[in-house]
């Protein structure tokens, strides 16, 4: 239970920040099988495991309410006084849980080299046509309207597909698709109690629901009918993951290098930790 709810706080922390993913964090974690198995089984017609299915996923979105609403500020500060020794912190966490997610998940396969260079070149893709996220949250929202209500599912959708996927940021995503800005702002107003606001959320909520139960039945088909091949592709979605998070436009001086080295090796840690202990 402690694991499945540390997990959720790992992803929900995750999901905030464009670029870092909320399915490397549950590999990290060890339980990204059990999530895809465990969406898959609740919506399956006949699961006699249903109820074990239903509680595992609420301890986990327990903890990914717990990260989001409760990290927030932490991961907010960090950002604002120490970008670049957090990004490195997340380079460690993502890096080191690599070897760990290929002796967990592997079951002594070899890699398949164009699998993983794919992944790998989905990741760069991804990053190379994303914007900038820095952009003024924009308080004007459209009005309701059917095509509207679609659109938002459709994102939703989007976003709901790449949160699970290890290596792929949701935020990162809808950056892609113009649609992160749109998200962010929505979200800043939320305590506003505008229908304006909260309707567009809950449209978007639907779809996020949609998009994760369609991700997870494809990724669970997809492991249990091509293994290796999927295996071996979401190793080079996370090995390029990692690579992309190195923040490389930053001015390194020495204690800045020292201190972004220690909280490669701190996150390096943690997940030693968790494997050892978790």
């Amino acid at each position: 239970m402690i694991k499945n709810i540390i997990g959720g706080i790992a992803v929900g922390i995750a999901n905030v920040i464009p670029g870092v993913s909320g399915g490397t964090m549950m590999v990290i974690l060890g339980i990204f099988d059990h999530m895809m198995s465990a969406i898959s089984g609740v919506f399956k017609v006949h699961n006699p495991d249903r109820k074990a299915d239903i509680l595992f996923l609420l301890q986990v979105l327990i903890g990914a309410a717990i990260g989001l609403v409760g990290f927030a500020k932490v991961i907010s500060f960090l950002f604002d006084y120490f970008q670049v020794q957090t990004m490195f912190w997340f380079v460690g966490l993502v890096g080191f849980s690599i070897p760990v997610f290929w002796k967990s998940e592997s079951k002594n396969e070899k890699v398949q080299w164009l699998p993983l260079v794919i992944g790998m070149a989905i990741i760069f893709l991804i990053k190379f046509l994303a914007p900038d996220a820095a952009a003024e949250i924009n308080p004007e929202f459209p009005a309701l309207s059917v095509f509207y209500c679609l659109k938002l599912i459709l994102i939703g959708m989007i976003s709901g597909a790449a949160m699970l996927l290890p290596g792929i940021s949701g935020s990162m995503v809808l950056l892609i698709i113009g649609e992160y800005y749109l998200f962010k702002s929505l979200l800043a107003n939320v305590l506003s109690f505008q229908l304006i606001v909260l309707v567009p959320l809950a449209f978007i909520g639907l779809g996020v629901l949609l998009g994760i139960i369609l991700s997870a039945k494809a990724t669970k088909f997809l492991l249990e009918k091509y293994h290796s091949t999927t295996i071996s592709l979401l190793l080079g979605l996370i090995i390029a993951s990692t690579l992309i998070l190195i923040p490389l436009e930053a001015t390194y001086d020495l204690p800045l290098i020292l201190s972004s080295c220690f909280a490669c090796l701190f996150g390096g840690c943690i997940v030693w930790l968790i494997e050892r202990f978790v």
